[in-house]
């Protein structure tokens, strides 16, 4: 779901005072966000920054390898 379709479809609950205090999202937007989340929790492991940051050192260095398919890699990847 789109950003301006989220904020489209949110309900805000305010207090007595006016100030929003919870939202109500549709079902798929919630799930969405709690993804993007987790995503977000695995990106910032230090081992997963590490990894990324190995693997550009591969890349730069030309220890790489091409292939046409994915069956080609899971084959490659099985030897």
């Amino acid at each position: 779901m789109q950003a301006h379709a989220i904020l489209e479809k949110a309900k805000l609950i305010k207090n007595a005072k006016g100030k929003p205090v919870k939202v109500v999202l549709p079902y798929r937007a919630y799930r969405e966000l709690v993804e993007l989340k987790i995503s977000q929790e695995i990106y910032e492991r230090p081992e997963t920054q590490e990894a990324i940051r190995s693997a550009k050192r591969d890349v730069a260095a030309g220890r790489v390898r091409r292939f046409k398919t994915v069956a080609e890699a899971l084959r490659w990847l099985d030897k």
